[in-house]
């Protein structure tokens, strides 16, 4: 009973941070809620319809770590004409792009995955961080509507099959360009194209998110591969596990700034992490289908329940007129490891070896997190 009580509180706090945006605000936490549908979507879909295409296990995983490589380098470089000269055009620009790289999945072309990603850099975040008034609250809002739609994302391959999903995809990245549209900037820029940074120090210090990635892109963009080779199951009985998973991080998003109150913003993010790597360690010693998806779903959603609690840190250690290129390099710090998971784990798979990849991220994860807590145990 009083699980069902905290996830009611948990709603109703929701709404009332709805209420309490201004127009801009909620139109860019829309914008980048709305984003959780194209990865509850992609999650599940992406690998296995790059597998209906033709594609070995090996081909599956050079792509889905080539959008995320591509993605971070080029949004790095993006970022520095968006500090330059304004962040809005830039993130729509990306969303142009990414939609168009949906619009050629569906036709069968599997290079355009790696422009799903879009261009944007980290225009987004700087944006919101440039309206918000509380920008944990924000952060915390958009990483639960994410997560929430992500339930409807990973809905759409069991509702209109693995090809339609591209489609739907695009047309939720066209929506996002239109919530963004009428944003009115107040950022004009340095008029200076740069990659220096002043807080490249601060900067540094987070680059222990290098593991999380390089630990994260080995096993979670090929996750419903595995189940399909474990377990032998298919799109429309995975979609059922991701909807649950994403609307249980959903409801646990929503309590991440009341645990950061409650011990801290730094001791939140390893506190959940470390729940999370234990039930990851555990995930391939599942004997059926139903204990794993069950695991999965745990472990979901305490990996990840202060994803907005690092972000809020992101952007408030970086200076206004270089979030931009700040979360860019932060995406970069984290992407380029994760690329080459998926290239490492989709050869591994090949092999026939199912296990491997899992003891790997939970090692990597471990020293990041241990890692993190040293750096910026007194930052409050």
């Amino acid at each position: 009973m009083s699980f069902v009580v905290d996830m009611a509180a948990s709603g109703d706090a929701g709404l009332r941070a709805l209420r309490g945006l201004s127009r801009d605000e909620l139109l860019l936490v829309a914008a980048g809620g709305l984003s959780g549908m194209i990865f509850g979507a992609n999650a599940l879909a992406l690998p296995l319809y790059l597998r209906s295409l033709g594609l070995n296990s090996f081909e599956v995983g050079l792509l889905v770590g080539g959008y995320v490589l591509v993605g971070t380098i080029a949004g790095l470089f993006i970022s520095a004409l968006a500090d330059a000269y304004g962040r809005k055009n830039f993130f729509l620009l990306g969303r142009a792009v990414s939609a168009a790289s949906f619009l050629l999945l569906f036709l069968g072309v599997p290079p355009a995955a790696l422009l799903i990603f879009g261009l944007g850099g980290g225009s987004l975040q700087a944006l919101i961080a440039e309206k918000s008034r509380s920008i944990d609250r924000n952060m915390s809002l958009m990483s639960s509507i994410s997560t929430g739609l992500a339930v409807l994302g990973a809905s759409v391959p069991w509702l209109v099959g693995l090809r339609d999903t591209m489609l739907v995809n695009m047309a939720v990245v066209l929506v996002t360009l239109a919530l963004v549209t009428p944003v009115r900037e107040g950022y004009r820029g340095t008029g200076r194209v740069t990659l220096r940074l002043r807080s490249i120090g601060n900067i540094a210090r987070l680059s222990t998110d290098a593991m999380i990635g390089l630990g994260a892109g080995l096993i979670l963009p090929l996750m419903s591969l595995w189940f399909s080779l474990r377990f032998g199951v298919v799109a429309r009985q995975l979609s059922p596990v991701y909807m649950v998973a994403d609307a249980t991080l959903a409801l646990a998003v929503l309590g991440a700034p009341r645990l950061a109150k409650a011990i801290g913003r730094v001791k939140a993010i390893v506190v959940t992490h470390a729940v999370g790597i234990a039930l990851l360690i555990a995930l391939p010693f599942a004997c059926s289908y139903l204990e794993a998806s069950a695991i999965f779903v745990l472990r979901n959603a305490a990996m990840n329940m202060a994803n907005p609690l690092f972000s809020s840190l992101v952007v408030t250690i970086i200076p206004e007129e270089e979030r931009a290129r700040g979360s860019s390099l932060i995406n970069l710090i984290d992407g380029l490891p994760r690329s080459m998971g998926p290239w490492v784990t989709g050869y591994i798979f090949s092999t026939g070896d199912l296990t491997l990849p899992f003891f790997i991220t939970a090692s990597l994860y471990t020293a990041a997190t241990a890692a993190f807590y040293l750096l910026f145990k007194d930052v409050r």
